[in-house]
């Protein structure tokens, strides 16, 4: 039996855990490959820390990367390590030493995804990143091989599933933003500091690495206008499940004749859809094609086997390129992107505000709305006091440009306190 010596740059929760998939599971691998995978090196900031945590006896712990660049033996690194500018370098050197890596690293390929694959086949060598996405679910190397036949028209995802369990604890228990957020902290699914998160950047780094590879299209993280949860109110989830809607974080991308919009929002969704069902830490990602029509995959987004499923599923399809002599040869195409104004955006909206319970409120805000052509869906009328009631209204799609326009118009009227929430409605 052949055998392929590989390294990891790390030994977190992910790495941790490719060595233990690799324990657990290395006769079957074996047995597709005809091929042993070995773990020669670990690149680790302290030796003796992780020479304690009990790894198998063959793997040689380093914390020299020139141990492990400089090795011929090795033939794939794994990267795992999450630092995007220090492993772009190492990757640079593993492409130049004629090294294939496979990586899990979201915000190197968010940032630099297209470079790094430019320069692999300029040095005939594989660069895979299935678990950069949604931990162990396929979702990479199904958007472009099974469905590179397809027109890809629309990528809805919930990616994020920190966000996704708060969202979820608010709604089936009437907690507070704050409160489960606490909670979800303790349980170890949100960090210390969970800004990334909840704010959406760790979902607009996903929804834009699957936007490069569905619309062929050169997009970055920078390209992607993002909100967050932090806002939302258990007002605004009573509210959404008294019209029939959800609220779930959604990574949206969408090709249209006349550019790509990326956005990751808060968003109003129907009960019956698949991803309003989604619920706890789970992910999920639904892709429309103009051939295949609807498909939605569903997982763990995070933790370290079902990551660690993802990464060892691609140092497997390094070692059959081998095999098969198609290292490296893995074309990839990319049209300059043409990029939506973020304003021309339409969708219908919730918006929730706080105004004076005196005659004439609703006629001024209608009048600030049909001022911009804004039709009014329903609107209702809540939580009356003798000097202040709360108005809910649902809009009709409107451009975001005249929505926020409008939020701005309406602020400035004397009778409105103020606009608690603007959330979009997805229509899908």
């Amino acid at each position: 039996m052949k055998q392929v010596s590989i390294a990891l740059l790390g030994c977190g929760t992910v790495g941790k855990g490719v060595i233990d998939l690799l324990a657990m599971n290395g006769p079957i691998i074996e047995e597709q490959l005809d091929t042993k995978i070995h773990i020669k090196r670990v690149l680790v900031r302290d030796v003796q820390k992780y020479a304690q945590i009990g790894l198998p006896a063959e793997i040689e712990l380093t914390d020299k990367f020139s141990d492990i660049i400089d090795d011929d033996e090795i033939e794939i690194v794994v990267e795992v390590m999450g630092s995007a500018d220090f492993a772009k370098g190492c990757i640079e050197q593993c492409f130049k030493k004629g090294k294939n890596v496979v990586s899990a690293n979201k915000d190197l390929i968010a940032d630099y995804g297209i470079p790094l694959l430019k320069l692999s086949k300029q040095h005939n060598v594989d660069f895979q990143f299935e678990a950069s996405v949604a931990g162990g679910i396929p979702i990479v190397r199904t958007m472009y091989s099974s469905f590179n036949s397809n027109t890809i028209e629309e990528i809805i995802g919930i990616m994020n599933g920190t966000t996704n369990y708060i969202l979820s604890n608010m709604t089936e228990t009437g907690m507070s933003y704050e409160k489960a957020l606490k909670e979800a902290q303790e349980k170890g699914y949100a960090e210390a500091d969970p800004t990334n998160d909840v704010s959406g950047y760790d979902a607009a780094r996903k929804i834009a690495i699957l936007a490069t590879l569905g619309f062929h299209s050169a997009v970055t993280f920078n390209d992607v206008h993002v909100e967050g949860i932090e806002s939302i109110s258990q007002e605004d989830i009573q509210h959404a499940r008294e019209m029939g809607y959800v609220i779930k974080l959604l990574a949206i991308a969408r090709q249209d004749k006349d550019g790509i919009s990326l956005n990751v929002h808060p968003s109003f969704i129907r009960k019956g859809h698949p991803l309003a069902n989604v619920g706890g830490a789970y992910n999920a990602v639904y892709v429309r094609g103009n051939c295949v029509g609807d498909v939605m995959l569903y997982g763990q987004g995070a933790g370290a086997l079902p990551t660690a499923s993802a990464v060892v599923s691609d140092v497997m399809n390094v070692i059959l390129h081998f095999n098969i002599n198609i290292t490296g040869q893995r074309d990839f195409v990319w049209h300059k992107a043409v990029l939506k104004p973020q304003q021309d955006i339409c969708a219908p909206y919730y918006l929730r505000m706080v105004v004076a319970n005196a005659p004439g409120v609703l006629s001024s805000i209608s009048h600030v709305l049909a001022e911009n052509n804004i039709s009014i869906r329903s609107l209702i009328q809540k939580d009356e006091t003798a000097e202040i009631a709360e108005i809910v209204i649902l809009v009709d799609s409107s451009a975001s440009g005249l929505v926020q326009d409008s939020i701005k118009k309406m602020e400035a009227l004397p009778c409105v306190r103020k606009v608690a929430n603007a959330i979009r409605v997805i229509e899908v």
